[in-house]
């Protein structure tokens, strides 16, 4: 096999398997996001509910990765 071929084989290999990484981060990143938003919302209800966040470290690590907006 020539260097011209093995080097374009395995450029179509790499581009596959970045392809296939591509779309498993998208996956990833979405499935993330909705982690997120289903941690705010938690937070919201416990919020609304008069948690108090500040009593436990758990609950400081959700006001130090809370967004300014969002008081505590």
């Amino acid at each position: 096999m020539s260097m011209k071929k093995i080097r374009e084989k395995f450029v179509k290999e790499r581009l596959e398997t970045l392809r296939s990484t591509v779309r498993t981060l998208e996956a990833a990143e979405t499935a993330v996001g909705h982690l997120r938003d289903t941690k705010w919302e938690i937070v919201r209800e416990l919020k609304d509910a008069g948690h108090d966040f500040t009593a436990t470290s758990e609950g400081m690590d959700i006001v130090l990765s809370a967004s300014p907006s969002m008081r505590f």
